[in-house]
């Protein structure tokens, strides 16, 4: 995968994720919009097929999100998307649409056909009919980019199956039409990006409320021409994030002409990485990741109360861990890393165990075991959770194969969570393990994130306590 974006973006060079999204006025609003932008983030690499997308998709549920993923190939494009949706819920009516970006020559081939076609019609078939038209294009009309309205074209004519829908197998626009109060974010990386943005601009063409959609992209070229932007301005809510120094987002304007982006722009700032990694997914994921937190801090200390996170839970059934201050063992260059990290962690630990309690100790030594076993009982606890991050440069860069983003001719980091558990009555040892990821895959908050899901999916093992 790495290889085909290089390819990509070195072609390019040569040449040249559930609250509404509004103006961000204050620290709850800033709250609000990093949510969701870091929830849209985790469902853009999710729907990249492959074992590192899966990963993030284990993010997704490990939050409560039931996904469903989609491979739709037809003689034009193959779409590769994913439908996800809350659960706990009969009829749920918000629901999240991520669109897979270039991953694969084919995908390649879809972006270089950076010609324009028509984009004109209220039906499906109507609009293939105007794309397929042969007379001179004109600047005056709606004009979209020819590879992404193929790959819209296929991701329409896809029939979904929602949770609890009547009839099965109705496309997305049919069950907007049908469920006027259902609401939709789109979202997607780099291609899948301006796919997300033209599948919004067909789905109001096709009837549906734009009141019904939302819109974040990540990395995404532009879609089309100045007239498709200054009339889907008005109407698409669209918000479009680009890390500072990616080449993609403008780069129809420059090799092709005659593109033209709109939507509200975030721009995230990153050093340390090259041009090319500057466009890679797991570089937007790190990002969201890092803006969500500071925002969520931020706002917690201006007592927004949905920003707030609990220290503790009540006693279930006698049960309840203590979860003891996290011990930083990270080596020098990702010492930055930690105060991500940890919050990472602990929300992991609130996510996966009913009943908690997070303690205020520092850090962690033979020392304060006493003080801290204490604490624990004092708190009513019967176990009680010593941890700790800590990594280590992996220096032999053993061939991978697969996956997305891979980094095969460089070292990388081991990210590891090591972790204790004791009975707080008497002290003793009940459970010890260790959950590891390497940055080959990700940035080193990217594995931390994930290695926390692996240890969130075991905790009835190590917590003792009956799992909701």
């Amino acid at each position: 995968m790495k290889k085909v974006m290089q390819i990509f973006i070195c072609s390019i060079l040569g040449f040249c994720l559930l609250l509404p999204v509004s103006a961000k006025t204050g620290p709850a609003e800033d709250f609000q919009e990093a949510r969701l932008l870091y929830l849209t983030a985790v469902a853009s690499f999710a729907s990249y097929p492959g074992a590192d997308g899966d990963i993030a998709a284990s993010v997704m549920r490990s939050d409560g999100w039931l996904t469903i993923p989609y491979i739709e190939k037809d003689a034009n494009a193959q779409a590769n998307f994913l439908l996800a949706w809350k659960g706990g819920q009969a009829m749920p009516s918000t629901y999240l649409l991520a669109i897979a970006g270039t991953h694969n020559v084919e995908g390649m081939k879809l972006v270089f056909r950076a010609g324009k076609v028509y984009f004109a019609g209220t039906t499906i078939d109507e609009f293939a009919a105007n794309a397929d038209r042969k007379d001179n294009l004109s600047n005056q009309a709606l004009l979209v980019h020819k590879g992404f309205h193929q790959y819209v074209q296929t991701t329409l004519a896809t029939e979904v199956q929602p949770p609890a829908v009547e009839t099965p197998g109705r496309k997305l626009h049919e069950l907007l039409l049908t469920h006027p109060d259902w609401k939709v974010y789109l979202t997607g990386h780099s291609s899948g990006g301006s796919a997300a943005t033209l599948l919004g601009a067909r789905l109001i063409s096709l009837g549906v409320n734009p009141e019904q959609l939302k819109i974040v992209t990540f990395a995404a070229p532009a879609v089309g021409n100045e007239v498709f932007a200054k009339k889907y301005a008005p109407v698409l809510n669209l918000v479009r994030v680009v890390v500072a120094g990616d080449p993609i987002p403008e780069a129809l304007q420059r090799i092709a002409g005659g593109f033209s982006q709109f939507g509200r722009e975030v721009v995230w700032k990153i050093d340390g990485h090259t041009i090319d990694e500057k466009h890679y997914p797991y570089i937007y994921l790190d990002c969201a990741i890092k803006y969500y937190y500071d925002k969520r801090l931020a706002a917690e200390r201006e007592g927004v109360p949905a920003a707030s996170v609990p220290a503790g839970t009540l006693a279930k059934d006698g049960k309840r861990l203590y979860i003891a201050a996290i011990k930083n063992d990270l080596p020098r260059h990702l010492t930055g890393e930690f105060k991500y990290m940890r919050e990472v962690l602990l929300d992991q630990y609130r996510d996966s165990v009913p009943a908690y309690v997070i303690g205020g100790s520092g850090l962690i030594d033979a020392d304060q075991f006493e003080t801290l076993r204490l604490e624990a009982a004092k708190a009513g606890c019967d176990r009680m959770v010593i941890a700790k991050i800590w990594g280590e440069k992996q220096e032999d860069p053993a061939k991978y194969s697969g996956g997305l983003m891979s980094k095969p001719d460089e070292a990388y980091d081991l990210v590891v969570i090591e972790q204790a558990v004791f009975r707080v009555s008497d002290g003793v040892l009940l459970d010890g393990r260790t959950y590891e990821k390497g940055s080959k895959y990700f940035t080193a908050l990217g594995a931390l994130l994930s290695a926390a899901v692996a240890m969130g999916s075991e905790s009835a093992a190590w917590s003792g306590q009956r799992i909701r």
